[in-house]
């Protein structure tokens, strides 16, 4: 059966999406391409007909995660009062919430360390999206320049990524509690502008 362009691009953001949500789940290599396309209904031969391999699906997968969280980073900013947005944003990424919602949410506390072993075009894909991520946080962030305000941001995801990380593995509910709270406490202190407005 001859399938329309419409239907295959529908199946293939269907496939990416599905990916999107086990890799943050189980792994990069928690799941194999038969079962992921097995959970859509789909047979192992039909992947081909959108990706080449696997990791050019791992690098689209961490795009579309990416983008996600960037619109969540703007949405979650927006209903902010003005000048708190980044206590907003510190205080939603270091929530219970994002700990417990493993199949959405930032790729960097569930994937980064599988990212870091990925071939350079995953990378690649992972570096501008990151990037691109950054630089949406960067407008709320203190700091003389853009850049500093990027360099701030990148740095201040990262810390919240492996604030993130400790509170997912950690087997005791309250401490993973308190490494939060205290992640949050302790990223506003830092980041966020004494008089409550980005600087620059």
């Amino acid at each position: 059966m001859r399938y329309s362009a419409q239907h295959k691009e529908q199946t293939h953001e269907r496939l990416v999406k599905k990916a999107a949500e086990q890799f943050r789940r189980r792994g990069v290599q928690g799941i194999g391409i038969a079962k992921l396309m097995g959970k859509l209904g789909l047979t192992h031969g039909g992947f081909y007909a959108h990706f080449d391999n696997k990791s050019e699906l791992v690098a689209a997968a961490a795009r579309k995660i990416f983008k996600e969280a960037t619109t969540h980073v703007g949405a979650v900013a927006a209903a902010a009062p003005k000048g708190s947005e980044l206590t907003a944003i510190i205080n939603d990424y270091l929530s219970a919430g994002h700990r417990d919602g493993t199949m959405q949410g930032c790729l960097l506390p569930s994937l980064a360390g599988e990212m870091a072993r990925q071939p350079q075009t995953v990378r690649k894909a992972l570096t501008r999206e990151f990037d691109e991520y950054a630089n949406k946080i960067s407008k709320y962030m203190p700091g003389a320049s853009d850049e500093e305000r990027r360099s701030q941001a990148r740095l201040l995801l990262a810390g919240m990524a492996g604030t993130m990380m400790v509170a997912r593995a950690v087997s005791d509910r309250e401490l993973s509690d308190t490494i939060l709270a205290q992640g949050q406490e302790f990223y506003i202190s830092i980041f966020q502008p004494r008089d409550g407005r980005a600087q620059g």
